[in-house]
């Protein structure tokens, strides 16, 4: 008999619980008390990983296959894209008598296409392009001075820019055969994309000014 004696005690709390009119069921509030400083060791323990997420989290931009660098101007301008989109810039140096650029260069494009943004990567997008040092077009200076001002000695190189100061190099192959090996090429991608900007602010303080942000949101000093 005890089970059912316990079972009609419940039943009976149960019934005197009033009921909440369904019209009303949608107006609560939330009250946060006025004294907070309670809520802010939370966030100022968060986990050093998550931190680190919480840092570097960005918005993935597609990525491109930029129009060729036949002039200065559109490399500048290329540099100006990567630089303000956060984006790793490839540019491959070419010429148009080189035989194995016309299978690397498609290649290339190809695996920066196809990539798809992953939760570690620290650049926000991927392009591409390629630089044509032999270019005809002398409208606005010549294209072989950049190939000079980069020290670029071999034909086909790969340079990649990147980050917050675009004109510096981030990397540099120019393995003809590294640059033709499709396997090898998407883990060179991925390691870089994962690095991320080698001249920027150190992860360390960018958790820093993120438990900060966090802390200020949430009441914190």
């Amino acid at each position: 008999m005890y089970p059912n004696k316990l079972f009609l005690y419940f039943s009976t709390l149960t019934m005197r619980v009033p009921r909440i009119p369904s019209n009303r069921l949608l107006s609560f509030r939330i009250h946060f008390p006025a004294n907070k400083t309670h809520i802010t060791p939370l966030f100022r323990t968060i986990h050093p990983k998550l931190q680190s997420r919480l840092a570097h989290a960005h918005t993935h931009i597609p990525n491109q296959v930029l129009s060729p660098v036949t002039t200065p101007p559109i490399f500048h301008d290329h540099l100006r894209l990567a630089s303000s989109n956060n984006v790793l810039l490839l540019l491959l140096f070419t010429t148009s008598s080189c035989m194995p650029c016309r299978s690397i260069s498609p290649l290339l494009e190809s695996l920066v296409t196809a990539r798809i943004p992953q939760p570690v990567d620290r650049f926000s997008g991927l392009a591409i392009a390629e630089v044509a040092l032999d270019s005809s077009d002398h409208s606005n200076g010549s294209v072989a001075d950049l190939g000079m001002e980069y020290g670029i000695s071999s034909i086909p190189s790969l340079v990649g820019f990147g980050g917050r100061r675009a004109e510096r190099v981030t990397e540099r192959v120019v393995d003809i055969q590294l640059m033709g090996d499709r396997e090898r090429m998407k883990a060179w991608l991925d390691d870089w994309m994962e690095k991320g900007d080698p001249f920027g602010t150190d992860s360390g303080n960018a958790s820093r000014r993120t438990a900060g942000l966090l802390g200020k949101l949430f009441g914190g000093n």
